[in-house]
């Protein structure tokens, strides 16, 4: 017959003893947590009750935490806290995902009161085969949740506030284009692909380009409005806000007029799909980018994305500020811009060496 642990009693139970208060004349107030699990999970009983009682005495309140599931709740926050304030695509690709595809098959039937720090971060040793960018998500995710659990008197604590993420997928480097890789691919567009080179002049998203109309264009100012962008619900391609509502002018090169001019108007849209009037999906003008740069060298091939990170870099070789490029591309953050869109690449950071040090030379050789 197995032995019996320490704290076990004999109908199988853990048992902890904690102290939670004093009497009057100092006696401390003893009380017995158990569980069928093991004693870690008495202990833990043991810390909410007192974090309770000491809510309890700070508010002048009795706090109980209601039992609700965590499927129950991660899809009302979904539906009341992200679907309506962010874009259709965000909202798919980064919560519903997140929720849907990765936390409930894990959390689903847990009640919230119950999911402990340490279930968090098991469930976290065992996506260490996601990418950094979806650990990212899945904790942003995870925080909220809780965070607006607390809010609604759901909960008391966020378990996720310490835990740890890891991925061991290496990084997707996203390419950029020297200027030289980009004189030759605008070269080569004009007049086969037009959208390709307006890309590479002006940054805008694959759906704002798509969504653009011939009365966003003011000629006689040089200038273009972002006005709305053409994006994926449910595999239908429909006409949104821009991404973060980024409605905006930005300024044409005369480069870029001319290849606005060479456009025929035969739709509403500057840059329609092809042998129709309306505006093109998405999905099939990446198709047709991809087969465009099948032409090219691998190290020329980039995707509608990276032709935008490819025009922030070259901006940012010709010394534009970086307040700027942000403003041009339309972000809500300049972080975004620093981290994550403007990419110097090995040759840039050469050149800046090599004036660095002509310029260091000059200088010894006029003391001299």
């Amino acid at each position: 017959m197995a032995r019996k642990k320490k704290h076990q009693r004999s109908d199988g139970r853990f048992e902890y003893k904690a102290t939670v208060g004093r009497k009057l004349d100092g006696t401390p107030i003893r009380k017995s947590f158990y569980s069928i699990k093991s004693l870690t999970d008495a202990k833990q009983q043991a810390e909410a009750y007192k974090q309770q009682q000491t809510i309890t005495a700070i508010t002048g309140s009795q706090f109980t935490p209601q039992t609700v599931t965590f499927a129950v709740w991660s899809r009302k926050w979904l539906r009341t806290y992200k679907k309506p304030f962010v874009s259709p695509a965000t909202y798919s690709n980064t919560y519903e995902n997140s929720v849907e595809n990765h936390l409930i098959p894990y959390f689903g039937a847990a009640n919230l009161a119950d999911i402990r720090p340490a279930d968090i971060q098991d469930f976290f040793a065992g996506k260490t085969n996601c990418s950094a960018s979806l650990l990212k998500k899945l904790r942003i995710s995870l925080s909220a949740i809780f965070d607006t659990a607390i809010d609604n008197d759901l909960i008391y604590k966020n378990p996720c506030k310490y835990v740890q993420t890891r991925s061991d997928v290496k990084p997707h480097e996203k390419r950029t284009l020297t200027d030289q890789q980009i004189d030759e691919i605008k070269e080569r567009a004009v007049g086969s692909f037009d959208a390709v080179a307006f890309l590479l002049e002006t940054g805008l998203r694959r759906g704002e380009v798509l969504g653009l109309m011939w009365s966003d264009i003011d000629l006689d100012n040089a200038t273009l409005r972002v006005q709305r962008s053409i994006s994926l619900e449910n595999g239908t391609a429909v006409i949104r806000p821009p991404k973060w509502n980024s409605y905006r002018t930005i300024p044409l090169m005369p480069e870029t007029i001319e290849l606005i001019q060479r456009q025929p108007r035969r739709s509403l849209y500057v840059f329609p799909a092809p042998k129709k009037d309306g505006h093109e999906d998405p999905n099939h003008f990446s198709r047709r980018i991809y087969t465009f740069f099948k032409a090219f060298p691998k190290e020329y091939r980039c995707s509608a994305h990276e032709l935008r990170h490819s025009y922030a870099s070259q901006l940012m070789r010709r010394g534009i500020d970086i307040y700027t490029i942000s403003k041009l591309l339309g972000h809500r953050d300049i972080k975004i811009t620093a981290a994550v869109y403007v990419h110097p690449n090995v040759e840039s950071f050469r050149e800046e060496l090599n004036q660095k040090f002509c310029r260091q030379n000059v200088v010894k050789e006029n003391q001299m």
